[in-house]
């Protein structure tokens, strides 16, 4: 039984390492894409200014059509920012610039074109509008 309880703490610490592992290296990474201002990937339509939103997909994702584009929506209704739809395969440079990996993924991006965070899958409102207003954007209307 004792041996059991071990192998078990072994494998929960093992696992919280690995967590922690993988969110040092996403935090640096992000931090390494804060110095490059506009990359040549980006599309002529996504102009500094105001805050953005990469909205990465694909044609055939449900999760994006149904849970993502939705609360995107509301965001631009609530928040002064410019959602940028992209295909991550077709726009496959930039999606392995920020790491893309799986659909829905979302970059905020400040007023420079700088990465503030990126949201591997649904991202809710609200994760958004925190994320907006740490770029020095307009700040959420109740």
């Amino acid at each position: 039984m004792f041996e059991r309880l071990v192998i078990v703490a072994i494998g929960v610490a093992v696992a919280v390492a690995a967590y922690a592992a993988w969110r040092l290296w996403q935090r640096r990474r992000l931090r390494a894409l804060q110095v490059i201002t506009a990359p040549v990937h980006l599309p002529a339509t996504v102009t500094g200014g105001k805050p953005a939103v990469l909205y990465f997909t694909t044609d055939d994702c449900a999760q994006c059509r149904l849970q993502q584009a939705p609360i995107l929506a509301q965001l631009q209704a609530r928040v002064d920012v410019a959602v940028h739809k992209l295909d991550a395969i077709e726009q496959e440079a930039l999606a392995q610039l920020y790491g893309i990996m799986t659909v829905p993924t979302t970059v905020v991006l400040d007023t420079q074109l700088r990465p503030v965070a990126i949201n591997h899958g649904v991202a809710p409102l609200q994760k958004l509008q925190a994320q907006i207003g740490a770029t020095g954007g307009q700040p959420p209307v109740a």
